[in-house]
């Protein structure tokens, strides 16, 4: 094979051609933009072509341009990572990485949740963040059904009229092993919530046996697998939660407050240090030219796999 044809075959391949474009994207952000300065000092200038960088690459990902509020995020998050990267780069911890941006970030937030915030908190805390929570950690009602189903895939049209002399039959005494079709869908389950039962058997459903009052067989309720009918076996009303009943996920939700409150009280901290401005493209140009100055830390997505 003559030089010629390897080549002709290598252009042909769908990765060379995919590095050619890259190559060429790069080269005319460079043109455009030009390389990027690293700034330094206590000022923040968010410049057009760092914001029409943010824009590009949210472009990419979401096929389509953020819309203002979402630039105003990415901007502020931006610049969260810039002052990241300054105080790490002042406390020498860009030396042992090279993924320096976002490892920076991730390493001056895990520095300025301290150990305090990440205590266990006491029985008594625990208790008293309950107390202040307890809506967010009601338990929520929970029943125990059987069904039995006319299948729509074998019956058709038929499905509802056939479920009603299911009915009749079950109401009459039937056993119900004996009666419907047969599926690869439970013909009990135990003690559920309503999002469980919406998970077997879709939201429809879900909503028709938590509504049901009395006791009995009744239906039919439609779903996507045909006609059921149902018999609600138990009910266990939804309460309050005790702190036995929710006890880890109190702990982690705690702790993970405390470094929450952490990082953004460091952020809160530094933003008084620097003073930024943005410099917003059109037609964006009418947003906010300072940040937000008291930020929710939002974590930074890994850039690579551990």
């Amino acid at each position: 094979m003559n030089v010629r044809s390897l080549l002709g075959r290598a252009a042909r391949e769908p990765l060379l051609q995919f590095l050619v474009l890259g190559i060429a994207l790069f080269a005319a952000n460079a043109l455009l933009h030009g390389k990027e300065q690293r700034q330094s000092g206590d000022a923040i200038t968010i410049t057009q072509g760092q914001v029409g960088q943010l824009i590009e690459s949210y472009a990419l990902l979401a096929g389509r341009a953020p819309s203002r509020g979402e630039l105003m995020n990415l901007v502020d998050d931006y610049i969260t990572e810039e002052i990241d990267y300054r105080e790490g780069v002042a406390m020498g911890l860009d030396s042992d990485d090279t993924i320096v941006r976002r490892r920076m970030r991730q390493k001056m937030e895990f520095l300025v949740e301290d150990a305090n915030a990440s205590e266990a908190p006491t029985e008594a805390e625990m208790q008293a963040w309950l107390a202040l929570h307890a809506a967010d950690y009601r338990l929520p009602e929970r029943r125990a059904i059987r069904q039995v189903l006319a299948s729509g895939d074998k019956r058709g049209a038929k499905a509802p009229s056939d479920a009603q002399a299911f009915l009749t039959k079950l109401q009459s005494g039937a056993d119900p092993a004996k009666v419907g079709d047969p599926s690869m869908l439970p013909a009990a389950t135990p003690l559920t919530t309503e999002q469980g039962i919406e998970q077997l058997f879709g939201p429809d459903f879900a909503v028709a046996v938590f509504k049901r009052e009395g006791k009995g067989w009744f239906g039919p309720i439609a779903s996507p697998f045909g006609q059921h009918l149902v018999n609600v076996m138990e009910v266990e009303q939804g309460r309050s939660a005790t702190l036995d009943d929710v006890r880890d996920r109190i702990n982690s939700d705690m702790i993970e407050s405390r470094r929450a409150k952490a990082r953004d009280d460091f952020q809160a901290r530094m933003r008084k240090r620097y003073s930024v401005t943005i410099d917003w493209p059109e037609p964006y140009n009418d947003l906010p030219k300072t940040p937000d100055p008291n930020p929710k830390v939002k974590k930074a997505p890994d850039e690579v796999a551990e």
